[in-house]
């Protein structure tokens, strides 16, 4: 464990440093004439945000419900229709991980190690201790709430109790991205990827693992060259998994026969996103892609936000949309990557991927403002 803090502690200095004297400048935003009519639907404060310490906490959207949670230790359900708020808690907790669940079941987690089960209007059901701190949302499948924490444990709890029903643990490197890609489940099995690069399918109901195979290899000398790790979302679709790594590769998978149908070199922290068939991501030098998912071709890609630390690019209607560092919203066009609208906020900046519903999306700024936008 020593090791390994000592390790990150010198990457993150490195990187610092890098960041600092090295760096490519983020792009300086180009003018369009906008195609699409962006609407504000409503905007509020949705607490202190993340009190700038890169916390990814995701909302939840749980019925008519969007669910935030703040660092501080706030929970608050709002209307998602008008943004009136509906009810609050205080966990006194320093929360680390957004909002998981499904409608009558929300799950926050603390930097402590605690994961918290409440109730769909808030009231706290059960409180346990996990290993470690827990950085993604709690994902729920009938009896069963899968977390992932930070020391390399995928475990399922009991909804009703929080009592451990398995838990599946892999080791750690000595070096890694700080994050984790969320849990998949789908068809009776939980997918996630490794900070090892690699790709785990476990049985739901037993933890027992069905295929391991790796999704990224580590190349290079230095242990920068060598790192490499699955911290972005994957999409499933039908019977495949769609999934991308940081200095690996983008691919699709048979889900059935755990195989790989195709793959293509990339890196991302992000992850990926499936519309039209296509797939859609962002690259760690903030590149836009866009892939055909028959084969993995390049379909178009766009440079114009490069360095603007981007968000993981969602779909909504017939456009991709990211959110940047300084609090912009983008619209591009998913046929061709060309720019449509754009739309300022608070300015603190967006680090968590916007949230698309019923062709309305919900964006949660650094410093709490949550917003729902929809195109005229």
């Amino acid at each position: 464990m020593i090791r390994y803090l000592i390790t990150l502690v010198s990457f993150l200095f490195v990187l610092s440093c890098s960041n600092s004297d090295n760096a490519e400048p983020p792009a300086e935003l180009v003018d369009f004439e906008e195609s699409i009519k962006i609407e504000q639907l409503w905007s509020v404060n949705a607490g202190s945000g993340d009190d700038q310490q890169y916390l990814k906490l995701f909302p939840l959207i749980a019925g008519e419900k969007i669910i935030v949670a703040d660092r501080d230790g706030d929970v608050t359900a709002f209307d998602i229709k008008t943004g009136k708020e509906l009810w609050q808690i205080d966990l006194n907790l320093i929360l680390s991980g957004g909002v998981g669940g499904d409608i009558n079941h929300l799950v926050v987690t603390s930097r402590n190690g605690h994961v918290i089960m409440l109730d769909g209007n808030g009231k706290l059901l059960w409180k346990i201790d996990a290993t470690s701190e827990v950085l993604m949302p709690a994902q729920i499948s009938g009896d069963f709430v899968i977390i992932r924490s930070v020391d390399g444990r995928l475990s399922a709890l009991d909804i009703d109790s929080g009592t451990e029903k398995w838990t599946y643990k892999r080791d750690v490197p000595a070096l890694s991205l700080r994050g984790n890609s969320t849990p998949i489940i789908t068809k009776g099995y939980v997918f996630s990827g490794l900070d090892s690069g690699r790709l785990v399918a476990l049985d739901l109901i037993t933890g027992n693992a069905v295929f391991d195979i790796p999704i990224a290899t580590p190349t290079g000398r230095s242990e920068l060259e060598r790192l490499i790790d699955i911290d972005g979302t994957a999409v499933v679709k039908d019977d495949t998994l769609y999934m991308a790594s940081y200095q690996g590769r983008v691919v699709s998978l048979d889900i059935r026969r755990g195989q790989l149908n195709w793959s293509r070199k990339t890196s991302t922290y992000s992850g990926v996103e499936y519309a039209s068939s296509s797939l859609f991501l962002a690259d760690d030098k903030d590149h836009l892609w866009a892939y055909d998912v028959a084969n993995g071709a390049t379909m178009w890609k766009q440079e114009k936000l490069s360095a603007r630390n981007i968000t993981r690019p969602v779909a909504m209607k017939n456009t991709i949309l990211v959110a940047d560092f300084e609090g912009y919203i983008h619209w591009l066009s998913q046929f061709d990557g060309h720019f449509l609208a754009r739309v300022d906020t608070d300015g603190s900046g967006v680090i968590v991927p916007p949230i698309v519903h019923n062709d309305v999306v919900y964006v949660l700024t650094r410093d709490g403002e949550l917003s729902a936008y929809t195109i005229q």
